[in-house]
């Protein structure tokens, strides 16, 4: 079920990117972990490259994610950084520098009966 619900809310995501709508996270995003990959990453009070630096979260930083959106070119995360320099501090991060508990959503294909329970 967990499974059908992250697909869904890919598919959602990538719809709405695809039609310049921005798009809201659920609450079962609020409880997922994620942790920064880029060297450094500006956190930002809004989700935009032009919005105020907050804080910079750097490559391991631990973070927990809160929200999500889709605006402008960039997908984002709203996250409250747990480690490193900005811990306790709340932004948002380009969806490119951070890793989040969705990525780690296994894929399903019709050929593996393992997948079908």
């Amino acid at each position: 079920m967990q499974i059908r619900r992250a697909v869904t809310a890919l598919t959602m995501t990538a719809a709405l990117a695809g039609s310049g709508l921005a798009a809201a996270g659920t609450a079962e995003a609020a409880a997922k972990g994620c942790y920064v990959t880029a060297s450094a990453a500006n956190l930002r009070s809004k989700p935009s490259t032009s919005s105020t630096v907050v804080g910079v979260a750097y490559k391991g930083n631990k973070c927990s994610e809160k929200d999500w959106n889709w605006s402008g070119s960039y997908g984002w995360t709203k996250v409250k950084m747990t480690t490193g320099n900005a811990k306790g501090k709340t932004g948002w991060l380009r969806n490119d520098l951070v890793h989040t508990a969705a990525e780690d959503v296994g894929t399903c294909i019709p050929e593996d009966a393992s997948c079908h329970g």
